[in-house]
């Protein structure tokens, strides 16, 4: 009976100390591109994360975000064994970008975590240095300058403008034409009556006269 204890002690004993099958162990990234803490200049086009266990791909999720939450990944997540791979949208602008993923291991435990890395934008090439810029602008100047004769012969000649014609001075009136109608009419007609009284005085002088010599 003794016997038969110990032995059921020891066999107990080795099944504790037994490791436990790799199938129950948890799942471990190994690495991933783009690699966590990483500084790119070159935008990526996927993601991919590696693990030491092959990984169940109906449960497989992957997302790449900015700092503002916006979501990059642009297609079907694949698993290839150990590598879960998503293609994504290459980023266009600087600034810190996190890999998100969540995978379920063999022993039926969820696996989730986080990546960050940088991505430095390109600077825009501009289309053409202000040297190239200045020489091509001072070299078509001093091509399209025109000469003082070109300028001169270019000039046009200002056209001669004709003096106005000029009325002939008006006659005089005869004294036998007939006064202007309107506004002079009345001048003409004090004339006449001053005409007339002058004459009706010449004509009384004269008969006065002629009766002084009579009465003599």
């Amino acid at each position: 009976m003794r016997r038969l204890l110990t032995v059921l002690l020891l066999a107990n004993a080795a099944t504790l100390a037994a490791p436990l099958p790799a199938a129950q162990a948890h799942n471990v990234l190994l690495g991933s591109n783009p690699s966590k803490g990483s500084h790119l200049t070159t935008a990526p086009t996927e993601v991919r994360l590696t693990f030491d266990q092959p990984v169940r791909p109906e449960f497989a999720k992957i997302a790449l975000t900015d700092a503002t939450g916006t979501h990059y990944e642009s297609g079907t997540i694949t698993v290839e064994k150990n590598d879960v791979v998503t293609p994504v949208t290459p980023p266009t602008t600087s600034g810190t970008y996190t890999i998100g993923y969540q995978i379920l291991s063999n022993d039926g435990h969820p696996v989730t975590g986080q990546i960050t890395f940088t991505y430095t934008a390109p600077n825009p090439t501009p289309t053409t240095s202000p040297t190239t810029s200045a020489t091509t602008s001072a070299t078509t100047s001093a091509t399209t300058e025109p000469t003082p004769a070109a300028s001169a012969a270019s000039e046009p000649t200002p056209a001669t403008t004709p003096a106005p014609a000029q009325s002939p001075p008006a006659a005089p009136l005869s004294s036998g034409a007939n006064p202007p109608s309107g506004g002079g009419s009345w001048v003409w007609g004090l004339l006449a009556a001053t005409a007339a009284l002058l004459a009706l005085t010449v004509r009384t002088l004269a008969r006065h006269d002629r009766n002084l010599r009579g009465a003599a």
